[in-house]
């Protein structure tokens, strides 16, 4: 979770922190130094191997500079609500001040069941180096919190699940709208809609453009802004990007449905009748065209005139699953 904070703010965070913490302790290694509650010792030796185990992996793409990466391991979650703001809430378990080089964590009693702590110590630290590596105007939220997610490498099983059951409710958000659903503020569904959408869109990108290229582009956000490095490249264009990866989600959502259960006949029924349904629109629609040409045929007839088969344009289309074969033909 990356969020924005001025320096001033923060110098007046980590002054307010330690009073409402009472004098917490601290531990510094190289670039990190973290601070916590009295008794979280053994806690933030453990954070500080991820962050330095994280920082090794990564430097060789995203360098730490020499700037130091301050953390704030929260006692309760109280401490939590009232370090992150807007973004302290139960399903996120931590945030990161990414160009001051802050980041605020809940310890992992206090996060929800399942997730990773490892994987969001990993996945804070890197919107701190993609800041020091990046220009933040250049970068959209979407691709940040993707980035960070692919490359901490961070757990999310409910993510494609989450996909799959946007994909067959007609939940996608639109890319235009992407970003704004990251806002602090609003559906908590639509807000976890985001992220697992970005992790699934940041990983098609990854697969389609290979690394080195994928890599390429995150460099050129240092100087470049996003829409005009995302063709340079790899190739795609934001609209192009999108709906490549908005083809592609009746896979997921095939593959989804087996791991968790659902059967592959119970999925393909359901897009049978998405199918059917859709067929069913498309022949109103070419019924009421013949209706019009008997009703117009006169009059062109009377003008000496052919009258139009309006039939021949409409067009049923392909659906995402044969589209990707008709491009390979």
């Amino acid at each position: 979770m990356r969020t924005r904070m001025t320096r001033v703010a923060v110098a007046a965070l980590f002054l307010w922190a330690g009073g409402a913490a009472g004098a917490p302790e601290s531990l510094s290694r190289g670039l990190f130094e973290i601070q916590y509650a009295a008794g979280n010792e053994a806690l933030a030796e453990r954070t500080l191997d991820m962050l330095e185990d994280g920082l090794d992996k990564f430097s060789k793409r995203l360098p730490g500079g020499s700037e130091p990466i301050r953390i704030f391991l929260c006692a309760n979650y109280t401490e939590f609500v009232r370090l992150a703001g807007d973004y302290g809430r139960v399903n996120v378990g931590g945030i990161a001040r990414s160009e001051q080089g802050l980041i605020v964590l809940k310890p992992p009693e206090l996060l929800p069941a399942g997730q990773d702590y490892g994987g969001m110590v990993r996945h804070e630290l890197l919107h701190v180096l993609l800041a020091r590596n990046t220009e933040d105007a250049y970068v959209p939220r979407w691709f940040n919190e993707g980035v960070a997610m692919v490359i901490s490498k961070e757990l999310r099983w409910e993510s494609g699940l989450r996909i799959a059951r946007m994909y067959v409710r007609g939940r996608v958000i639109p890319y235009a709208n992407l970003n704004f659903a990251f806002a602090p503020v609003g559906d908590e569904g639509v807000f976890d809609d985001a992220y697992a959408q970005a992790l699934s869109l940041t990983r098609y990108l990854m697969d389609r453009a290979g690394e080195e290229r994928f890599w390429a582009l995150v460099s050129a956000l240092k100087t470049t802004g996003f829409e005009d490095a995302l063709p340079r490249y790899t190739g795609f264009t934001p609209a192009t990007l999108y709906d490549g990866w908005r083809r592609s989600l009746w896979k997921i959502a095939l593959l989804t449905s087996l791991l968790s259960g659902f059967s592959a006949f119970q999925l393909m029924a359901f897009l049978v009748i998405v199918a059917y349904l859709r067929k069913r629109h498309l022949g109103r629609k070419t019924l009421r065209r013949w209706e019009e040409e008997e009703n117009e045929a006169p009059i062109f007839r009377s003008a000496g005139c052919t009258p139009p088969e309006w039939w021949e344009s409409v067009e049923e289309g392909l659906y995402p699953w044969e589209e990707e074969y008709e491009e390979k033909d």
